[in-house]
């Protein structure tokens, strides 16, 4: 198979797009112009053990429009299961290129987080290097947590910039929460965290030289540079990843070698459109499905993939279910899946995504249950009376005395 015909590989649980850093930024630029608020991760190893820990993460960097492969690890993984991706698209990387997108078409850009002397650095040296670049605003709130935070004001400085691109640095899973729950108000078209970029933008933090990058060793330059504040986070990855990795990789193998020995087929079953889905799920057959769930949510259908005869999928074929599932909650109606065997049961267990997908034991029953909505909870910020309430709920928890 072709690395062309991968679009996305289901990594640790999470839906890594398979693109270069050029095919990142014209998608980014393809979601300006349509219009509609897309959310843009980065994902390292960090991201992959938080999602792993956190349920409700693990389906917010599901429901991304891109989710970048930005730590070597994921390249790694991704050549252990087969299906290599291109190359590392990474955050620090990314922001340059899309300054100069801005400078470009006019796009404007609103940098949120980090520390005030680190974005200003970081907005004069992009702003010098990319004339006309179109830096709105920015804003370092003070440091809280999600239930603190004040999102109604960070909100009215953002809508007061009209930002096309906003650039989110809490930190991972800080930044992916906030812009989940605040993606109906935000007002831009694209909202991409990026973690700790600006610092080296700024040059607080060094960046590896270009030979350690390409070696996928920059992680033990910056733990040369932050030993304490890195080391323990990094342990806990690696533990992550042998716990893990080896697991997924073990469900990957035990699937029967099935050939695909009849073709990917679609039907109509009045307004549900049917998929049924070849003895392996991988290469081309993936693209099919991945432009059936687009047809399925611009013409208002419901869509049931048939993997009664599925007893193969590889990790491109993980992630295009997991394309296939976002493109129809983002249409309000959910994806299910009829007569799921066991081998590919287990490779969904393996990776902790059995719980956030839509299973029936037949097509019939499939059918007749796509036609519920699907209504996708999301995080509510706490403001006015009932941050107040929180608060002093809080505070009287504090003060009580038990006497035995």
């Amino acid at each position: 198979m072709s690395g062309k015909s991968v679009s996305t590989v289901a990594l640790f649980g999470m839906p890594i797009s398979n693109v270069s850093m050029a095919e990142a930024v014209e998608r980014i630029a393809n979601g300006i112009e349509e219009g509609t608020t897309q959310q843009i991760a980065t994902a390292n190893l960090d991201f992959a053990r938080n999602a792993r820990k956190n349920s409700y993460l693990q389906q917010v960097i599901c429901d991304c429009s891109l989710v970048l492969p930005d730590g070597a690890p994921m390249l790694w993984a991704s050549w252990l299961l087969g299906r290599p991706l291109k190359q590392r698209v990474t955050g620090v990387d990314l922001i340059p290129e899309l300054a100069k997108l801005s400078a470009q078409r006019g796009y404007r850009i609103f940098l949120l987080g980090s520390k005030e002397e680190n974005a200003r650095m970081a907005t004069e040296i992009l702003e010098a290097r990319y004339p006309g670049a179109l830096f709105v605003g920015r804003y370092s709130p003070e440091e809280k947590t999600l239930e603190e935070m004040d999102d109604d004001a960070i909100l009215s400085r953002i809508h007061a910039a009209r930002p096309d691109i906003l650039l989110v640095a809490f930190g991972n899973p800080k930044q992916e929460l906030w812009i989940d729950r605040n993606r109906e108000r935000l007002g831009v078209r694209v909202a991409i965290g990026i973690g700790g970029s600006l610092d080296m933008i700024a040059g607080t933090v060094r960046r590896a030289p270009k030979f350690v990058q390409k070696m996928h060793l920059e992680w033990m330059f910056r733990l040369l540079q932050e030993p304490r504040r890195l080391l323990p986070r990094y342990v806990l990855d690696t533990m992550a990843l042998l716990r893990h990795l080896p697991g997924e990789i073990v469900a990957n193998r035990r699937q029967p070698e099935k050939p695909n020995m009849w073709p990917l087929e679609v039907s109509l079953q009045g307004r549900t459109r049917l998929v049924h889905l070849p003895g392996a799920l991988s290469g081309a057959d993936c693209r099919i499905v991945e432009q059936q769930a687009a047809l399925a949510a611009e013409r208002d259908e419901q869509l049931v993939l048939d993997m009664t005869l599925t007893e193969r999928v590889e990790a491109d074929g993980v992630g295009c279910l997991l394309e296939a599932r976002r493109a129809m909650i983002a249409a309000g109606r959910p994806l299910w899946m009829a007569g799921v065997t066991d081998p590919v049961r287990r490779v969904l267990q393996s990776v902790s995504l059995v719980q956030h997908m839509r299973m029936a034991p037949t097509v019939r029953e499939a059918v007749r249950l796509c036609g519920m909505p699907e209504r996708r909870k999301r995080y509510v910020p706490q403001t006015g009376r009932a941050r107040m309430a929180a608060q002093a709920k809080a505070a009287a928890k504090q003060n009580t005395v038990f006497v035995s």
